[in-house]
C-alpha cells in the first residue's frame, strides 16, 4: 500500500490517463478520488460512470449527449459526461465492460480531446482527465477480442493494482478504526473499539469482498454491539459462525445492496437527484421510484 500511496501523489501531479486494477471491493474509486482531490483539477468535477450499467442503446448518448431533434424523445440538448466533467477527471468504472462499438468512440476522443454530440456535426473540445479501473484482467479480455489493445494503450500509461485485503491484513486494524469513527457519526454511537478477539476474528478472516465486506461487517457490529466495545459475539450474532461464512437470502440482500447504492450516489451527488441518476446511468424517474420503494430520502444528503 506505500508503493500505492506513491503512485497516487505521482499521478495527482500529472494528467495522464491512469488505469487502476484489483478485486471487487479493493476502494478503486476512493483511488480514484484522491488522485482528482489532490491534484490541480480538484475545484473542477469529478464524475463516475459504471461502463457495465448503460445499455448501449444509451452509452453514446450518455457520454457524448445530443441536440434537439436527434431522435425521438430529444426534445431538448443534452451534455454528455465528457462536456459535464470538463476541467475536471471522469473515472471509468469497470471499463473491460464497455461495448466494442463505444470502445471505438472513447478511443477516438482521447485521441482526438472532442466529442460530437449525437445528432450535431460539429465537434467540441474537451478537457478531461481520465481515470479507468477494472477488476478483470485486460490483456486476458484482448486475447478473447473483448476489448481493444489500441484502447488499452491508451488508458494504461500509468497503472495501479490494489492489493485484496487477504494480502495486507495489518491494515485490518487501521481500516476498522477509520469505520468506527465513520459509523459512529452515522449511527449516533460512541463506540470506542472492538475487542482484541474481535479484532483477530477479523484480522483472520479472508475478506472475499475485501474492504467493502469488511466495513460492511464492522456496521453490523456495531449496530448490535451492547456496550462502546465491540465485543465477539457482535460479530457471530448474525450468522452464528464467522463473519462472511453464511450468506442472507438473496432477496434481503438485493434489497441492501440498492439501498446502499442509492444512499452512495446520493452522498457523493450531495443529494442532488439528476447528479445521482447520472452517476447511477438511470433515467431520473427510476431512480426516483426507485427512492420510495427503498425509503431513501435525497434532502438526508444535501450538503
Amino acid at each position: 500500500m506505500a508503493r500505492v500511496l506513491e503512485l497516487i501523489a505521482v499521478a495527482a501531479r500529472t494528467g495522464i490517463p491512469v488505469l487502476i486494477t484489483g478485486e471487487s471491493g479493493t476502494g478503486k474509486e476512493l483511488v480514484a478520488r484522491a488522485i482528482h482531490y489532490t491534484g490541480p483539477r480538484a475545484a473542477r468535477p469529478f464524475l463516475t460512470m459504471n461502463c457495465g450499467a448503460i445499455p448501449e442503446t444509451l452509452m453514446e448518448d450518455e457520454l457524448f449527449g445530443h441536440t434537439r431533434g436527434a431522435y425521438t424523445g430529444a426534445h431538448a440538448d443534452k451534455r454528455g459526461v465528457f462536456e459535464e466533467t470538463e476541467g475536471g477527471s471522469l473515472f471509468l468504472d469497470e471499463i473491460a465492460d464497455l461495448y466494442p462499438s463505444c470502445q471505438v468512440k472513447l478511443l477516438r476522443v482521447l485521441q482526438e480531446e472532442e466529442v460530437r454530440r449525437i445528432g450535431e456535426t460539429r465537434t467540441r473540445r474537451v478537457d478531461v482527465r481520465i481515470i479507468a479501473a477494472t477488476n478483470k484482467d485486460l490483456h486476458a479480455e484482448m486475447e478473447a477480442r473483448r476489448f481493444r489493445e489500441d484502447l488499452y494503450h491508451r488508458i494504461h500509461v500509468l497503472p495501479i493494482t490494489l492489493p485484496p485485503l487477504r494480502e495486507r491484513r495489518e491494515d485490518v486494524p487501521l481500516l476498522v478504526d477509520q469505520f468506527v469513527r465513520q459509523f459512529n457519526r452515522e449511527l449516533g454511537r460512541t463506540i470506542r473499539g472492538f475487542s482484541p478477539a474481535a479484532m483477530e476474528k477479523l484480522k483472520s478472516h479472508a475478506w472475499p469482498g475485501n474492504v467493502r465486506e469488511l466495513e460492511n461487517r464492522v456496521k453490523q457490529a456495531m449496530v448490535l454491539a451492547k456496550a462502546d466495545i465491540v465485543e465477539i459475539d457482535s460479530l457471530e450474532m448474525l450468522s452464528g459462525t464467522s463473519p462472511g461464512s453464511v450468506l442472507p437470502p438473496f432477496r434481503k440482500a438485493k434489497e441492501e445492496f440498492v439501498r446502499g447504492y442509492l444512499v452512495q450516489c446520493l452522498r457523493i451527488a450531495g443529494g442532488n437527484v439528476a447528479a445521482a441518476a447520472r452517476l447511477a446511468g438511470k433515467d431520473r424517474k427510476d431512480l426516483y421510484d426507485l427512492m420510495k420503494k427503498h425509503h431513501v430520502d435525497p434532502r438526508d444528503y444535501r450538503n
